[in-house]
């Protein structure tokens, strides 16, 4: 973060300053009194389960020099108290206003599934020309965001901004914030439906994103989704169009829209896809997309302007991904597409993919004692569910298959035919055995029973206990992948599998 005078902090979010010197040089912002630094300013969030105004004394004293405050309490004049009437809005306003000082291009990445990956290999295709700011950890969200807005600098070239949702009216908050003039939407799947209650209403709520689109800004699309596919295939100003609030229309219709995937239509498109040796290689095809000719010119009868060419650049280029599953495919078209866009020839864009890294619990492939563990533990959807198992099909000699799989949260009423479904997909594949744990989850074993599979399946309700089953049946040869939602803390059992000794 650039220095900020506090005066100037208090102007961007309506405060008042109560005291202290107004001339105060802030220079990081944070949210949790105990990891404060010097000059920075204190931001006290209200949550479930505590205020974090009882904590400010504690953020001055770990370095803080102002605070925003929700009170009248004054506890130290030497320090700047800027008074605001609700901290997480005064947090939202100070991140609208420090974004607008950069001109820089922010990238959206949202979707169901495969956000934050989506988001890593765009970052590494872009970060062969760029210096590039993205989203660290999980700041996606109404109180992550700004923050990580606040962490721009004029080092930074370019941003690209990871923006989650889980609520209705979440999005369009996101997209005022960030701003961004590109926008990348991975899939519509079913989390959260337990809120929008429908995939529909999380298709409108994500297209929120492009709510600051200008003329000249292009979404990219998933074009192996269904929803999104019609966003591609119909006409934008037909009657099949989706459902989207009016500023959301507009933008869209002003809108380019780019394609990736494996479907012939799309812009961006893979075929020969071949999977081995811990790779996963493709070769891309690129499709020319037709423009209108001007008011009296001629389009020579090709239907573009001027002449076709017989190839574009790139097209026919072999990418090399160091990671497996169809999912990263779909993920590296999209990194390919928003990378030349912003003038990055595919074959420069593609040597950033080929050195990208799955992050930490995010699709991780560990071994130890000669047993393989995916480790996908950070969290989960129905359908990335559905991508971990094609990954562990992927694994090389392995001998045995293990799917270790846990609740899946947020989906609602939905949640037990959502788990039913995993089952089902699991059902119909090479898998020897499934463990599951929590309720939701053991719907996964139940589909797997009913659909009479032969495979192997085990029901626990904690950790624990599939830590104590699983532990002492594990040899040799086997693949295991380990994934759930965040709060299922999945975690453990990768600890405890790479901890098990030989």
């Amino acid at each position: 973060m650039e220095a900020l005078r506090a005066k100037e902090i208090a102007k961007a979010v309506d405060g008042i300053i109560l005291c202290g010197d107004e001339n105060t040089r802030i220079t990081s912002v944070g949210i949790n009194s105990r990891n404060m630094e010097t000059d920075s300013l204190f931001i006290p969030l209200i949550g479930e389960r505590a205020d974090a105004h009882d904590y400010i004394e504690d953020a001055f004293h770990n370095g803080a020099a102002a605070c925003f405050t929700g009170r009248d309490v004054i506890l130290n004049k030497d320090k700047v108290y800027i008074r605001v009437e609700d901290t997480l809005k005064a947090l939202q306003a100070l991140g609208t206003f420090y974004r607008s000082r950069f001109p820089m291009p922010v990238i959206g990445i949202t979707g169901s599934a495969g956000k934050t990956t989506t988001k890593e290999m765009v970052a590494a295709a872009l970060g062969m020309k760029y210096n590039v700011l993205k989203t660290e950890g999980n700041m996606n969200s109404q109180v992550g965001l700004p923050l990580m807005m606040l962490r721009m600098d004029s080092g930074h070239d370019i941003a690209v901004i990871e923006m989650g949702m889980s609520e209705e009216g979440e999005m369009a908050k996101l997209a005022e914030i960030a701003k961004p003039e590109a926008a990348v939407v991975t899939n519509i799947g079913v989390s959260h439906i337990a809120q929008l209650k429908t995939r529909e209403n999380i298709l409108k709520e994500k297209l929120n994103i492009i709510n600051s689109f200008d003329k000249g800004s292009v979404l990219f699309i998933n074009g192996n989704d269904d929803l999104l596919s019609k966003l591609y295939k119909n006409d934008k100003n037909g009657t099949e169009s989706p459902n989207m609030c009016e500023q959301t229309r507009e933008k869209f219709l002003n809108a380019d829209l780019t394609a990736f995937g494996t479907e012939e239509y799309c812009d961006y498109r893979a075929e020969n896809i071949r999977m081995a040796g811990g790779e996963t290689r493709f070769i891309l095809r690129k499709k020319q997309k037709p423009e209108l000719p001007l008011p009296n010119q001629s389009d020579n009868g090709t239907g573009f302007l001027g002449k076709r060419e017989d190839s574009l650049p790139g097209d026919g280029e072999e990418i090399i991904l160091k990671v497996l599953g169809m999912h990263n495919v779909s993920n590296a078209l999209a990194a390919l597409a928003v990378a030349e866009h912003y003038h990055i020839p595919v074959s420069v864009a593609k040597k950033g993919l080929e050195e990208y890294q799955p992050i930490a619990m995010r699709g991780q492939v560990k071994e130890v004692n000669r047993v393989k563990v995916i480790d996908d533990s950070y969290n989960a959807s129905p359908d990335s569910m559905k991508s971990g198992i094609d990954v562990l099909l992927e694994l090389e000699g392995i001998k045995k298959r293990i799917a270790v799989l846990a609740d899946v949260m947020e989906l609602g009423e939905l949640s037990g035919q959502c788990h039913y479904d995993v089952g089902v997909y699991i059902s119909e594949r090479k898998v020897d055995e499934v463990i599951t744990i929590g309720k939701e989850a053991s719907y996964i074993a139940k589909a797997i029973q009913d659909k009479k599979a032969d495979i192997i399946t085990h029901v626990f309700m904690n950790n624990e206990d599939a830590v104590h089953y699983l532990l002492p049946n594990i040899k040799a040869g086997d693949g295991i992948l380990v994934k759930g939602s965040r709060g299922m803390k999945t975690d453990e059992i990768v600890k405890a599998v790479l901890q098990k000794k030989q």
